[in-house]
């Protein structure tokens, strides 16, 4: 059978929820291999480079909630997934039952992990959502594009999470010998990478209300109007200032990062490691499948081993190919759009102080 046939079996579930997770983490891979050079030669249609008045377009707020919503949902219903490499009992309906079971099983170092995790698109999807007072018109393709990564994501890295999840009843804290300090050092990088993305976040939200009200004073005979065209720039948009952008262009972007690094750092520190290497010895790597059963599926759907490649490091790694070339040509834009103004704020960085 071919690799393409062994993929689409893989993601019809043919071979279990194992075989999907292995379909899905290989076509992360190739999506990963994309989205740099993709970011880099094309502006993604939202915000500032939102579509204002074309067609094929959706509230921004709107397509901004639905899309992050699905992260946290497939998240949660991932975590109750039975590990199996069989079709007929590895999806069952979602349930909040089920679901608390599930995380009740989890050891209390990755219920911590998906406490994190579910935090942070609470916030993503539903407060930031409510905080910012309008987000530009957005392409149909991107909460489309994003509702399909975030499914991926959202299943992928809660099927990895509960990989050990039998442990809970083992006792412990779900750590390897001598890495808890190096786990709390990461779940400090995700806290502060969590309220710095919020804070600067926040900056841009002022902007924002300031700059309605600024329109609204300007405008009022237009008050109430269905669309009364695009506003400019300057009308919408002022230089941010204030906590890390008197470096950077874009510190949620740095922010974010930070708080996924964390993340991935304190995941290196979990036992069982889920879906280890089939040739490995070490009494750590013990998966919630035996190496047997993973050796059964065709080898291209089987979990990837190599920590580069697990669910935790792709969100990273994805989340830098795609926002760093979004980053320049924000830079970029603050400079067109604002120009001498830019300049007599001092120089900054893009996205990492004293790098880039």
């Amino acid at each position: 059978m071919d690799l393409v046939s062994e993929l689409a079996l893989g993601l019809r579930g043919h071979y279990g929820s194992i075989g999907l997770y292995g379909a899905v983490q290989r076509l992360f891979v190739a999506f990963g291999c994309l989205a740099f050079p993709g970011s880099a030669l094309i502006d993604a249609p939202f915000g500032r480079f939102g579509s204002w008045g074309k067609s094929l377009t959706v509230n921004g707020n709107w397509g901004w909630f639905i899309m992050e919503a699905f992260s946290p949902l497939t998240f949660l219903y991932a975590l109750a997934i039975p590990p199996s490499i069989s079709p007929s009992h590895s999806f069952p309906p979602f349930s909040p039952s089920r679901i608390l079971s599930a995380l009740s099983n989890l050891s209390p170092a990755r219920q911590l992990l998906a406490a994190l995790y579910l935090v942070h698109y609470a916030h993503r999807s539903v407060i930031g959502t409510l905080r910012n007072p309008g987000r530009a018109p957005m392409h149909i393709v991107i909460p489309v594009l994003s509702a399909l990564f975030n499914i991926a994501n959202g299943g992928t890295i809660g099927m990895w999470l509960a990989g050990g999840g039998e442990t809970a009843a083992q006792g412990g804290r779900g750590l390897l010998e001598g890495k808890s300090m190096l786990f709390l050092v990461g779940v400090g990088m995700w806290a502060l990478g969590f309220v710095g993305n919020i804070y600067h976040d926040e900056v841009l939200y002022r902007i924002k209300r300031e700059k309605q009200a600024e329109r609204a004073q300007r405008q009022p005979s237009q008050e109430g109007k269905k669309y009364a065209g695009p506003p400019s720039p300057s009308d919408r948009y002022a230089i941010p200032r204030g906590g890390l952008y008197r470096v950077l262009s874009h510190p949620s972007y740095a922010c974010e990062w930070l708080e996924w690094l964390g993340f991935l750092l304190s995941t290196t520190c979990l036992v069982p490691a889920p879906f280890p290497p089939l040739s490995a010895s070490s009494l750590y790597l013990v998966s919630l499948l035996s190496r047997a059963k993973i050796a059964a599926l065709p080898h291209s759907l089987q979990p990837l081993a190599q920590g580069s490649l697990q669910p935790p490091a792709l969100f990273l790694l994805q989340e830098v190919a795609a926002m760093l070339p979004r980053a320049r040509s924000g830079h970029a834009w603050y400079r067109r759009t604002f120009g001498k103004e830019w300049e007599e704020t001092g120089p900054r960085w893009i996205v990492i102080p004293g790098v880039y």
